[in-house]
């Protein structure tokens, strides 16, 4: 009981700061149309405590991340990561590794867009 106590605490805490640092306007507003992808994500993204992502956050990672499947969405996409995922604080491998462990099938490699 606890130790579901504490993890809920935890959440609570990483969430409002995943929260915070979207509205102190640390993504860039070319950014905007991939807030479905990052919001539900942050948590799982920024803390070590959460092992999978939620199901909203393997939603939104779905819509967005498929978009990536156009060249040009692509390029934005990549853009907007390359802007974005330090200031937020993100765990590079755990946002390569979003696709597998959401089961989303991409034509392209989010880890060449990450590190490109």
């Amino acid at each position: 009981m606890v130790k579901r106590v504490l993890a809920l605490v935890m959440f609570v805490m990483a969430y409002g700061l995943a929260i915070t640092r979207l509205s102190e306007g640390q993504m860039p507003a070319t950014c905007d149309e991939y807030k479905p992808l990052f919001a539900p994500c942050v948590p799982y993204l920024v803390s070590q405590e959460f092992s999978t992502p939620t199901p909203s956050c393997c939603a939104g990672a779905t819509q967005q991340l498929t978009k990536g499947n156009n060249p040009a969405a692509l390029k934005n996409l990549c853009t907007c990561l390359d802007a974005s995922t330090a200031n937020l604080g993100f765990h590079f491998q755990k946002f390569i590794q979003l696709p597998t462990t959401c089961k989303i099938k991409l034509s392209y490699s989010i880890e060449k867009c990450v590190h490109s």
